[in-house]
């Protein structure tokens, strides 16, 4: 709609506003960096069970205690 309006009205004006908007949003993308987290848990030998789920990158700890509750530890590299 905008090369339209650049067209119909001989001014090339119209262009640098969606230009310049799409060039910033292209820049932030490019330089967006997702920040690693690392998180504490028990001892690897406190756990009954431990599952690995690949897919979802997920890694879901089981215990018998029950005051601890559920707790999933979320792979951040591939």
């Amino acid at each position: 709609i905008f090369v339209f309006i650049a067209l119909l009205t001989g001014s090339l004006l119209f262009l640098i506003g969606p230009v310049a908007m799409a060039f910033i949003a292209a820049l932030k993308l490019l330089n967006w960096e997702n920040p690693i987290h690392h998180e504490q848990s028990l001892p690897w030998g406190e756990y009954n069970f431990v599952t690995i789920d690949r897919k979802r990158l997920m890694i879901i700890t089981h215990r018998t205690d029950v005051t601890l509750g559920f707790e999933a530890r979320f792979k951040h590299e591939v």
